[in-house]
């Protein structure tokens, strides 16, 4: 299902931008340019849902887009609203509706390891991987 909420996106002086979602107790994102901020509150908005629901919790209603005024203020250079979409069932479906099958080769004499030590190799795989994973993006 897609989901809809308004964003506020404001631009600081150096181009950077930060996504406010003020109908989700001031949800918010950022980005190095526009649309890594986009990105940024896609995904973000997102996971947020998705935990939600997962937990049973009601989502608020967005609010009308044409009722919201953004507050320049300051520190940045301009603000406007956009409204994101997300489909939260596809995200869902990727993230958590299981593994993807995936064909490894690897020499004989190790195949026979693994298999006398009782050994996953599919375990092994996947915990090198995640830790590859978080070695570069946490």
């Amino acid at each position: 299902m897609i989901y809809s909420y308004p964003g506020c996106f404001f631009q600081r002086p150096d181009g950077k931008y930060c996504v406010v979602f003020s109908d989700l107790n001031n949800l918010a994102a950022f980005g190095d340019d526009f649309n890594s901020a986009l990105s940024s509150a896609v995904d973000l908005l997102t996971r947020y849902i998705c935990n939600m629901l997962s937990k049973g919790q009601k989502l608020p209603a967005p609010s009308d887009i044409q009722s919201l005024r953004p507050n320049v203020g300051n520190e940045y250079t301009r603000a406007f609203i956009q409204t994101v979409n997300v489909d939260v069932e596809e995200y869902a479906n990727y993230y958590y509706a299981g593994d993807t099958e995936v064909t490894v080769s690897v020499p004989g004499w190790l195949y026979d390891f693994a298999k006398k030590e009782n050994l996953d190799i599919s375990s092994a795989v996947r915990d090198y991987l995640l830790n590859e994973y978080n070695k570069i993006y946490k």
